[in-house]
């Protein structure tokens, strides 16, 4: 939520710095904003504190030699953070799905309205987890054909082995 309403803060002051002047801003709103609004938000803008906080803000970047936004986290910390908090939270993930199931055609975690192709999560499990134990049960049966024919490959060496013999 704190995302959205950066981000659309963000949008109103690239409308309103457009303008050369505080006067001209208002005469030309936001779109889908009142007047009376755009009035506040333009005081906003104009304010010492506010002024104050974005030179201080633009000095601060401006010193940046790399750009990040792990906050006060060291590099390495915020990597191998990262990527058990990843592990943990998939499993998290699994078992919810597994317990309550999934809604057909939505993909969790990947943001506002993305979508998934075909048929809920927990039905293409089934069916993964079926074709996956078929699998295993082919191999199973061929590794047993390999061996009967190693066997038969050793007879048959071994029946040439004593026709050569004998001859």
């Amino acid at each position: 939520m704190n995302t959205a309403y950066r981000t659309h803060k963000n949008r109103m002051f690239q409308h309103y710095s457009v303008f050369n002047s505080k006067e001209e801003a208002l005469e030309h709103p936001y779109p889908e904003m009142n007047k009376e609004e755009w009035t506040h938000v333009c005081d906003l803008f104009t304010s010492e504190e506010f002024q104050r906080r974005s030179a201080i803000n633009k000095e601060n970047r401006a010193k940046l030699k790399i750009v990040h936004t792990s906050g006060a986290r060291k590099k390495w910390k915020c990597y191998s953070c990262s990527t058990s908090q990843r592990e943990s939270h998939t499993l998290k993930w699994r078992f919810f799905a597994e317990v309550l199931g999934t809604k057909a055609g939505y993909v969790r975690g990947l943001g506002c309205s993305v979508r998934s192709v075909g048929s809920s999560s927990s039905v293409s499990f089934v069916d993964l987890s079926r074709k996956l134990e078929e699998a295993r049960l082919q191999i199973e049966e061929m590794r047993a054909r390999q061996l009967e024919y190693e066997a038969l490959l050793i007879k048959r060496s071994d029946m040439e082995q004593t026709m050569l013999e004998h001859l």
